[in-house]
């Protein structure tokens, strides 16, 4: 796998996990209420909201005939993002399930 590959799947985490997530669980992005993007920068989560809408990232990157689709803008991040109600940077536990 080249550098450039490794850096895109990094940077656009979410957006391979949640076309996985989707998939897995046999659901579309209007059966969820919430998304939470954890992510340091808003030009990361700009970059992944362009991802799932994209036809190209779809083929290229996710081997789908058809882009993902939008998350709903008043669905994301309602609270300000999970450093804003307490998740410590950096950690993955169960501390971020209690919404």
């Amino acid at each position: 796998m080249c550098m450039a590959s490794v850096q895109e799947e990094l940077l656009l985490g979410p957006a391979y996990g949640i076309a996985k997530m989707l998939e897995r669980t046999n659901t579309q992005i209007s059966d969820y209420g919430v998304w939470e993007l954890h992510e340091a920068f808003a030009g990361q989560v700009l970059a992944n909201l362009a991802a799932l809408e994209s036809d190209a990232f779809a083929k290229n990157s996710l081997g789908r005939n058809a882009k993902v689709g939008a998350l709903p803008a008043d669905k994301i991040n309602n609270w300000g993002g999970s450093l804003s109600v307490g998740h410590p940077f950096g950690v993955r536990d169960p501390a971020g399930t209690y919404w």
